[in-house]
């Protein structure tokens, strides 16, 4: 199954905090002993006011009361400023459970779990140029390959984020406890009777506390770094504009006009037969790994003014993200673990753990350290242990790719081989093993290629037919030649509109 050890802690951390909620204190109790504090003050006071002796007496009697009331008083600060803690900690606890709520108990959606039966996917890059020259600015990926790089991103994520709330907590729950053992320190000494330092609560929690309430608002500022009104941060960043898409991400909405009325952009593969083409996909999930996949298009139609359609990952540490629901739920486990090999594949209890169930992938050997022998039959086992990179920024929408080692595709979008730069932007085309090298050891791009064994088999592919695709540039007015524009056979009456022939109309926008 993935490897989930701080998401596997933090749910357990918050099953302990629910089963805790138990001990809560009542305002009743609380109450009951502020009531009782200010009862015992008013009747001291009462008596030293109407105790009704002169002299000596009279002064040794408001000497007492006067030290008594003194005396009550600072049990009633103590009192409070425990509470404070107490009310302090409670909160935490609650925004802690609700931080971790927001990561999602699964790593896949539906939309994720029907794309793994395609013939490939379509993976854009950032356009550089393939072993013989021709620029590119597709990729094409198995789909057992995408979806393997796909959950190991997810899961890295995922396990930052869970990190990350870990550790704000521990930080958090200790700064409470030293406050909590400063102010024990202090009331143990004989002579004080008040804690005189400062509580952890903003005045108008500390004013409740000292009126009887100990179920003060949640939404108050409180010692967890966390803001609970935004989601804890992740609320601006659910839409199309949050920066976090390269591409925006399809909302599922009506198709945009001004998109679809702008040039398409099309898919240009690497040569057909080379790795990365559609005959030949990349099959390697560690080529991919150079790349964000959790914030990248795949599959969609590109356009001058943007993308149509294709498939945007829901996001694991947002399970309120709208992807969720655009990408129609959650992905089914029973359904992804009879793809993966069946019984074997999914340890006992992988499923969940109490509420909270997680992707149990024991067959993907590049994600469970130990399963990939129980998956021999399974269509995503036997690749290695994949190295996803690491995230962060807001959102944790910044992705680093892992330190080279291996052939991958760079963050750019470029192709290193083995020994090889990422961020080269081309691609060398000798058959050589050295630095650079796109058919080196392990061959392009991971690929089975050997090193030094062109001769016949590199007159064979360079024999081959090249494709020079069209590059789109960035001037709007240079179409391709004999572009046809679907919106000039729209004009005209009723008697005379036809449909638009299939061969080239001769049409050019500069004649307008």
């Amino acid at each position: 199954m993935v490897d989930s050890p701080m998401y596997d802690r933090l749910m357990r951390l918050v099953a302990a905090i629910e089963s805790a909620s138990a001990l809560d204190a009542s305002d009743n109790e609380h109450n009951t002993i502020v009531c009782g504090l200010n009862e015992a003050n008013n009747v001291t006071h009462h008596m030293r006011s109407y105790q009704g002796f002169t002299g000596e007496t009279g002064d040794q009697i408001d000497a007492w009361t006067d030290a008594t009331m003194k005396q009550v008083q600072g049990i009633k600060e103590n009192h409070n400023t425990a509470m404070e803690y107490y009310v302090e900690a409670r909160r935490a606890m609650t925004h802690i459970r609700e931080e971790a709520q927001q990561l999602s108990p699964t790593l896949i959606d539906s939309n994720l779990q029907k794309l793994a039966d395609a013939t490939h996917v379509a993976v854009p890059v950032t356009e550089y140029l393939g072993p013989f020259g021709g620029p590119i600015n597709t990729l094409a990926v198995s789909a057992d390959a995408y979806f393997q790089a796909l959950i190991a991103q997810a899961n890295a994520q995922r396990e930052v984020a869970a990190t990350d709330i870990l550790e704000r907590a521990n930080n958090t729950m200790q700064g409470l406890a030293d406050g909590i053992s400063a102010q024990t320190q202090q009331l143990d000494d004989p002579g004080a009777h008040q804690w005189h330092g400062q509580g952890p609560s903003i005045p108008s929690i500390r004013n409740d506390i000292e009126n009887g309430y100990l179920n003060v608002s949640p939404h108050a500022p409180g010692v967890y770094p966390g803001d609970r009104d935004s989601d804890y941060g992740r609320s601006d960043l659910r839409g199309t504009g949050s920066g976090l898409y390269a591409d925006d991400y399809d909302e599922g909405g009506p198709v945009n006009g001004r998109v679809m009325s702008s040039p398409r952009i099309p898919n240009e593969y690497i040569t057909e037969g080379e790795v990365g083409s559609r005959l030949n996909p990349v099959t390697d999930p560690q080529d991919l790994m150079g790349m964000d996949l959790l914030h990248t298009r795949v599959n969609g139609d590109r356009h001058a003014n943007g993308t149509v359609g294709g498939y945007t990952p829901a996001p694991p540490v947002d399970r309120y993200h709208p992807l969720w629901n655009v990408n129609g739920g959650p992905g089914s486990e029973s359904a992804l673990a009879a793809r993966m090999g069946g019984a074997g594949v999914l340890g006992a209890g992988a499923l969940g753990m109490g509420a909270a169930s997680r992707l149990g992938v024991g067959g993907m050997s590049a994600l469970g350290r130990a399963g990939a022998s129980g998956a021999s039959g399974g269509g995503l086992s036997g690749a290695a242990a994949l190295r996803a990179g690491s995230y962060s920024g807001p959102g944790y929408g910044t992705y680093k790719a892992p330190a080279a080692g291996g052939a991958g595709i760079g963050a750019g979008g470029t192709t290193a081989a083995p020994g090889g730069s990422a961020g080269s932007g081309k691609v060398s085309a000798s058959g050589g093993a050295g630095q650079g090298s796109a058919r080196g050891a392990g061959g392009f791009m991971g690929g089975a290629g050997a090193g030094g064994a062109g001769g016949k088999d590199d007159k064979k592919k360079s024999a081959r037919r090249k494709y020079t695709p069209f590059r789109f540039d960035d001037d709007g007015d240079e179409l391709p030649e004999g572009y046809v524009n679907p919106m000039s056979q729209t004009y005209g009456s009723d008697k005379d509109l036809s449909p638009a022939p299939r061969k080239d109309d001769g049409w050019d926008p500069r004649q307008w």
